[in-house]
């Protein structure tokens, strides 16, 4: 119900149980459905800003081309090449081989990617479109929020509630 836009507070009656105990739970939750290592073909990467508590972050977002399954997310202070390397090591580590990784034109991506040896093309739609479609659905969630998250929110706070929602995406597909 909370992945479906209602607040913790408007699923109390359902579930007959205080709102710190469904929020408790969804936070648990994210790591039951962690993505493991296997072999991936292609995967597509972007970024996009958010607002925590007044500041600028960004999240890094990683989709499996082939099962449209969320493989990481991470949030950020700034959009760097070395916040995207970081991030890319992450999306490496789920993965046997070396995916096909799909980005947008971000000058940001070009030293990461040719330092960790990946095959990787450039496009505005195609497979790479995946990943805006993610993004779609976490626009919807996140406009409970009015796009930023809620007051007194940190990055970690953030990269916690963006696993959990990840991991709950992934368990509707």
């Amino acid at each position: 119900m909370y992945h479906a836009v209602l607040s913790y507070r408007r699923i109390e009656p359902f579930v007959d149980r205080s709102y710190e105990a469904i929020r408790q739970w969804f936070y648990r939750l994210k790591d039951l459905f962690e993505p493991g290592c296997r072999d991936r073909r292609e995967v597509a990467v972007d970024e996009t800003k958010i607002e925590i508590d007044g500041d600028e972050h960004y999240v890094w977002p990683a989709v499996d081309c082939e099962t449209l399954k969320e493989l990481a997310v991470e949030v950020s202070p700034g959009r760097s090449s070395l916040d995207a390397l970081l991030f890319l090591k992450d999306v490496l580590e789920r993965c046997r081989g070396r995916p096909l990784v799909r980005t947008d034109r971000g000058p940001w991506y070009d030293w990461p990617l040719e330092l960790l040896d990946c095959e990787y093309e450039r496009e505005t739609w195609g497979n790479r479109s995946l990943i805006e479609a993610w993004f779609g659905i976490f626009t919807y969630r996140t406009r409970r929020f009015y796009h930023r998250f809620p007051y007194q929110s940190t990055a970690s706070s953030a990269r916690s509630w963006l696993t959990a929602f990840a991991a709950l995406h992934n368990a509707t597909l």
